[in-house]
């Protein structure tokens, strides 16, 4: 491989095995992109699209260009939700990916419409921030929805939410409050229906001390009532013991009444026969126990005494004998009267003592057992009403202790209402004092800045696009060696830089004759109208022109070429199928052509006969030919460009410029990859001197002037060392 130049360059004939790995490879993305060539050869369209983006950016750029000010809250989204009071434990995300996707839950909500639209409310009169006259809130709260911007902060546990406007007054209290709001309806998510529970337990506590305060209310009555200071389960019914106390003197009431009874009873003639004499003798005996009629009895037994003594000494009929025996029966009959009236005395005593005794007995009975169900009753209102202040004082105990329970309830859901959760405020908005954007003249850069940027961007993006191969350097990066050869558009080159171009190519084929003994050169183009006829007769009369022989052979039965035709010549055709001798068929050269064989007749379209034997009969027929020049048809329209690229010694491929793809070359490449070619070469021809790297450009003004152009000065090599 050599180095290909043009101009004042030295060229070689460069030639490749086309089983190099980057022959048809790919060039880079933006290998074809020069953006200096592509601004000089779209001038226009570059100054039409500056033109229409100022037209549109400058207008409005000074309309929306008032300055922009911001207002910023951050959200700390935790992993782990912290822990409260009642509960030490803590939850959290069981991965990375869940806490991520709970972030952008987060960041999806915050703007939320219902949200945003109590954001607003709250603001009461500083809705007029961002509320127009006469708006209605929800088309003020929608604008706002569309209006925030909330980020996920990269690499934190944070969420910014962010909004502008060109007003500052009142924009961190807006931002604010949706912060607020929002956090306000994460916690209410949370402990969904948590405000709902709270009222309830409320209420339920409401009724316990209200039921609490009648029950103490009723418990103190019947204390006051009752007349005891306090309720318990030790304490005695005092009735109790008063009832006990009245039942043990009715008993014995009820005894002394029986015994009474029975004492009265056995005096009683009709309640006991002989109660009579039962009587009497207790009586008699009760008689003998009392002391008057002791007094009585002795003063008469004293007399009775005195008659016996005087009796004693009479005789039984002795006068004074009578006279004391009536005395002593008159002393036995006072002491029996006396005896009996004390009886009599005594028993009707007696009888009224016990019969008093009896009543007195039975109306103590009566009375106490009277008093003993009146005792009875105090009793069991005592103790309904006893028991009734115990079980109040149990039911105020346990309301109690169920207000105790759903006051820690409440207490609970209040402080978890309050806890900070997963979410919470990080950092208020505060109050913008600079602008964020600073207006009409940011704008205006702005604007320009597109406007270049778009003047350049739309020439390249034109070439990058275009799919057809403008430059040399793009048809080396696809073939992977470099050019043999380009040739300038005739109209642009002119007719001595072209005329020059030819012999330079024409003297690297006589170099790579002399170093490789290569004779046949088989000329075929990527398509149809590449220019390979031109090329071949040129070369081969700048050959002639060197000194050397050379021939031209017209092989393309597709199309045939007025410059090959002579009046009677039957050409290729007859010479492959042996009608005629090859060297008869050679038409003499002129000024103008080389010498030259047509193709002969030959229908249109269709391949040549016997043309593998092309080959054999070019090396065994024109002997006296240093150079043989086959002008091929294009490689992707016909099979016999690839038997002739087989049989050549070197291939030739014209490029056409501005005509051929990528892809095409690309596909003609892998074509004759497929062939076992002795060696390959490129010419890239009809190359425009605009092309977008300015090397043909350069070339001709090397040509025509002498000397290169000189560089520009912000691009001079020297300036950068």
């Amino acid at each position: 491989m050599a180095p290909v130049s043009s101009g004042s360059e030295e060229v070689v004939l460069a030639h490749a095995n086309l089983a190099d790995p980057q022959l048809g490879a790919s060039p880079p993305l933006f290998a074809s992109v020069h953006v200096l060539a592509s601004l000089r050869k779209h001038q226009r369209v570059a100054l039409l699209t500056a033109f229409v983006i100022l037209l549109i950016g400058l207008p409005a750029a000074w309309f929306k260009g008032d300055p922009k000010y911001s207002a910023t809250a951050v959200i700390y989204v935790s992993p782990r939700f912290i822990a409260n009071l009642a509960d030490s434990s803590s939850q959290k995300f069981d991965s990375t990916e869940q806490y991520r996707e709970y972030v952008q839950q987060n960041v999806k909500t915050i703007n939320r419409f219902d949200i945003v639209l109590e954001a607003l409310n709250r603001l009461g009169p500083l809705q007029s921030v961002w509320t127009r006259p006469g708006e209605l809130p929800e088309r003020a709260a929608s604008r706002l929805q569309g209006a925030l911007v909330i980020e996920e902060v990269p690499n934190t546990y944070q969420v910014t939410i962010s909004l502008e406007s060109n007003r500052k007054a009142g924009l961190a209290e807006l931002v604010n409050s949706v912060a607020e709001t929002y956090l306000d309806k994460a916690k209410a998510e949370e402990f969904y229906g948590s405000d709902q529970r709270i009222q309830s337990l409320i209420a339920d506590r409401t009724r316990l001390e209200k039921e609490t305060a009648e029950k103490q209310g009723r418990r103190m009555a019947l204390a006051q009532e009752l007349g005891v200071s306090s309720f318990t389960d030790n304490d005695l019914n005092p009735y109790d013991r008063l009832l006990v106390t009245a039942k043990e003197a009715q008993s014995e009431a009820q005894k002394s009444a029986i015994q009474a009874d029975t004492e009265l009873a056995v005096f009683d003639e009709n309640e006991h026969p002989g109660g009579k004499e039962a009587l009497d003798a207790f009586a008699l005996e009760e008689a003998k126990k009392d002391p008057v009629l002791s007094s009585v009895m002795t003063g008469l037994n004293v007399r009775r005494a005195q008659v016996l003594t005087n009796l004693s000494g009479l005789s039984a009929d002795h006068p004074g004998r009578r006279a004391a025996e009536r005395e002593l029966a008159d002393i036995e009959k006072e002491r029996q009267a006396a005896i009996q009236s004390e009886v009599v005395s005594i028993s009707k005593m007696i009888l009224n003592q016990r019969t008093a005794e009896a009543y007195q007995a039975r109306r103590v009975e009566r009375q106490l057992t009277a008093e003993v169900q009146r005792q009875a009753s105090q009793a069991s209102w005592f103790t309904h009403g006893y028991q009734e202040g115990i079980q109040l004082g149990l039911d105020v105990d346990q309301a109690r202790k169920a207000q105790d329970n759903l006051q820690q309830r409440i207490d609970y859901f209040l402080l978890e209402k309050s806890a900070p959760g997963f979410v919470r405020l990080f950092s208020s908005a505060r109050p913008p004092d600079q602008p964020v954007k600073r207006g009409r003249k940011l704008l205006l850069g702005l604007c320009m800045a597109l406007a270049l940027a778009f003047a350049v961007a739309v020439p390249v993006g034109i070439d990058f696009l275009d799919p057809r191969l403008r430059s040399p350097a793009q048809v080396e990066r696809l073939l992977g060696f470099p050019l043999t050869a380009w040739i300038m558009e005739k109209q642009e080159a002119g007719a001595s830089f072209e005329k020059e171009q030819i012999l330079r190519f024409a003297n690297r084929m006589v170099q790579e004759n002399q170093r490789n003994r290569s004779r046949i050169f088989a000329f075929t183009s990527v398509k149809a109208h590449g220019g390979t006829t031109t090329i071949v007769l040129e070369t081969a009369h700048a050959l002639s022109s060197l000194g050397v022989s050379a021939l031209a052979i017209e092989a393309n039965a597709y199309r045939s070429d007025s410059r090959f035709l002579k009046p009677n010549a039957r050409g290729l055709v007859a010479a492959l199928t042996g009608a005629r001798l090859l060297q008869s068929e050679v038409i003499p050269g002129n000024e103008e052509l080389p010498d030259r064989i047509p193709v002969g007749e030959a229908a249109e379209g269709a391949s040549l006969p016997n043309i593998r034997h092309l080959e054999e009969m070019l090396r065994r027929s024109v002997h006296e030919y240093d150079f043989i020049l086959i002008d091929a048809p294009p490689v992707l329209a016909s099979v016999d460009a690839e038997i002739m690229a087989s049989s050549a010694d070197v291939l030739v491929l014209v490029i056409e410029a501005d005509s051929v793809t990528k892809q095409e070359l690309q596909r003609a490449a892998k074509s004759l990859e497929r062939l076992n070619l002795r060696a390959i070469s490129a010419v890239f021809n009809r190359v425009r001197r605009d092309e977008a790297t300015g090397f043909a450009a350069t070339a001709l003004d090397e040509f025509l002037n002498g000397s290169a152009a000189p560089a520009r000065r912000l691009f001079s090599p020297w300036l950068w060392r």
